[in-house]
C-alpha cells in the first residue's frame, strides 16, 4: 500500500529520509535554547518558518499535504532519560487561535504558551495534518508514539472507548529525518522512555489558510497566515 492509501485508511504514515543527518543535526542545534522539555512558539523564528515551507514543497509529502494548507504551528518535543513522561491515549482536538470568538459552536476554550487554544467542529479538525519530522531516531525503547489505525474515521471519540480501542495501536519506530504524518483525529500515545536516548521532535500542523465563525490562525512574526503566508 502506497503512502497515500496508507494516510487516508491509517490516518498516519511515516515517510522516510526527509531530512539528512546534518539537517536534522542543525535544526536540533536551533532548538537548544528552549529548555528541557519544549515550546509551542518556534514557528515565530524564521528558520522554522522556512523549514515549514520547504516540508509543504517536499516531493515526499506533497501528496500527502492539501494544496493550500500553511503551517499554523511548531512544537518541540524532547524527551530522555532526564526528562520523561507519557501522556494517556487521546485525539488533538484543539487548534491555535489568534484571539477568542464567541460562537455556539465553539468549546473548550483555553490558553497555553502560545495563546488561545479551541475546539472547533469535527469538519475543521478532520482537515488538519500533523508533520512531526524526528531529529533523532526513536526506537521501541524511546518513548515512542503509539497510534490507532483508522480511528480518525471515527469522529470525536470518549475517553472509555479510547482505552478500549488501544488493543489495535501500532508503534511509530523512526530513524533521524524520517517523518510522521498524523491527523490529530488519529487515537494516540507516548509512552515514557526506557534508555538513555534522546527523542526530539519538531511537531508542525498544517491547516487550511482561512478559518470558519471569524477565527483566525496566530499572528507570527509580524505577519499574518490568512492574509500574507504563501508558499514558496
Amino acid at each position: 500500500m502506497d503512502a497515500v492509501a496508507d494516510f487516508a485508511r491509517h490516518g498516519f504514515a511515516v515517510i522516510p529520509g526527509v531530512a539528512d543527518a546534518g539537517q536534522c543535526a542543525w535544526y536540533a542545534a536551533q532548538t537548544g535554547a528552549h529548555g528541557s522539555a519544549g515550546t509551542r512558539t518556534l514557528l515565530s523564528q524564521s528558520w522554522c518558518a522556512e523549514l515549514a515551507d520547504s516540508l509543504v514543497s517536499s516531493p515526499a509529502l506533497r501528496a500527502l499535504l492539501p494544496a493550500g494548507h500553511v503551517a499554523v504551528q511548531c512544537t518541540f518535543f524532547e524527551k530522555s532519560g532526564s526528562v520523561n513522561w507519557l501522556v494517556p491515549v487521546h485525539q488533538d482536538l484543539s487548534i491555535p487561535v489568534h484571539q477568542r470568538i464567541e460562537n455556539p459552536s465553539l468549546r473548550g476554550w483555553s490558553r497555553k504558551e502560545d495563546g488561545w487554544h479551541v475546539q472547533p467542529h469535527r469538519d475543521m479538525l478532520e482537515q488538519l495534518v500533523a508533520v512531526r519530522l524526528h531529529l533523532d531516531p526513536c526506537g521501541a525503547d524511546d518513548g515512542p508514539v503509539y497510534l490507532v489505525p483508522g480511528s480518525h474515521l471515527q469522529g470525536a471519540i470518549s475517553p472509555r472507548d479510547a482505552v478500549a480501542m488501544r488493543q489495535g495501536e501500532q508503534a511509530c519506530l523512526v530513524q533521524a529525518g524520517d517523518v510522521l504524518l498524523m491527523r490529530p483525529l488519529v487515537l494516540h500515545r507516548s509512552s515514557k522512555a526506557t534508555g538513555n536516548s534522546r527523542r526530539r521532535v519538531l511537531h508542525f500542523l498544517f491547516g487550511p489558510a482561512g478559518l470558519p465563525h471569524g477565527l483566525e490562525w496566530p499572528k507570527r512574526g509580524g505577519w499574518h497566515y490568512e492574509t500574507d503566508h504563501h508558499n514558496s
